[in-house]
């Protein structure tokens, strides 16, 4: 009889533990949804700013969408330029938490080997901080 008490209580842990493990998931759904409206507003003003500057005086005569898409492509013409000097910095910084997460093995893999334990590392430990904020901000929308 102990046993199946141990059982059912075992089978109520897994079934709380599933259905906050639900709870979660839903918030930083809605979460996920609230950072893509304040990131997609932000930056859609942002790229109307910078084509109204492009436009100049005929930028009162100019609807916002055509702004924003002026923008945008100004803003993508940057990112383009800037995007070797980035993905090296990127490189970079994966490269030195792989050969932190290597120890001495680091000396003997290549540079991309690094970066791609670097990125795993990186992921680890950014993924949880990312969950959280998720579910934080979905549940101040609910």
């Amino acid at each position: 009889m102990g046993e199946l008490n141990e059982q059912a209580t075992q089978l109520d842990s897994i079934m709380a533990r599933a259905k906050d493990l639900n709870r979660k998931l839903v918030l930083a759904g809605r979460g996920a949804v609230v950072k893509a409206e304040a990131a997609g507003t932000d930056l859609y003003d942002r790229y109307a700013e910078r084509g109204a500057e492009l436009a100049g005086d005929t930028a009162e005569q100019t609807n916002k969408t055509l702004l924003a898409g002026r923008g945008l492509l100004d803003a993508a013409r940057e990112l383009a330029a800037n995007a070797p000097a980035k993905r090296a910095a990127l490189l970079e910084r994966l490269v030195d938490a792989g050969r932190e997460q290597r120890g001495e093995k680091a000396d003997t893999d290549s540079d991309y080997v690094l970066a791609a334990f670097g990125a795993v590392a990186t992921l680890r430990s950014e993924t949880p901080k990312l969950f959280e904020t998720l579910v934080s901000a979905g549940e101040q929308r609910a």
